[in-house]
């Protein structure tokens, strides 16, 4: 899974913030106290970053595995065959690609060529075949 730029620099503003957070509590609490804050709060903090990281990550792979499955719906038939069968293998030769869905050899290029086109899919050359990656 690619992380776009954006969301990168969020990610790293979002870390950068909740330091600058931590050590004005820490200011605050050194002025009241006369010490600094326990190690555990900053143990609970990172282990929550942690955790909400993941959860994010979980989410956004959910998120974008059922949005290729609506994706299929309004797809042609024929095209929608070719995604359906990457969907399960991730990648497949272009031979066995014909066998899976029953189309023939130059319909089955012809249609790689154009989801390739779209950035569908990704086909590199293996041998006497080709190897049919899906980029989603």
């Amino acid at each position: 899974m690619e992380v776009s730029e954006k969301r990168l620099a969020a990610a790293i503003t979002a870390v950068f913030s909740l330091g600058v957070l931590l050590s004005l509590l820490n200011g605050y609490y050194i002025e009241d106290t006369g010490s600094s804050m326990p190690l555990l709060v900053y143990a609970v903090a990172g282990f929550s970053m942690g955790v909400g990281a993941l959860i994010i990550l979980l989410f956004q792979w959910r998120i974008s595995a059922a949005q290729s499955r609506n994706m299929l719906k309004i797809l042609p038939e024929d095209e929608r065959k070719i995604l359906e069968v990457l969907f399960s293998e991730k990648k497949i030769e272009q031979t066995y690609l014909v066998a899976e869905t029953g189309l023939n050899k130059v319909k089955v290029s012809r249609l790689i060529s154009k989801l390739e086109g779209r950035g569908v899919l990704e086909k590199k050359q293996l041998g006497n075949t080709n190897l049919i990656k899906l980029r989603l």
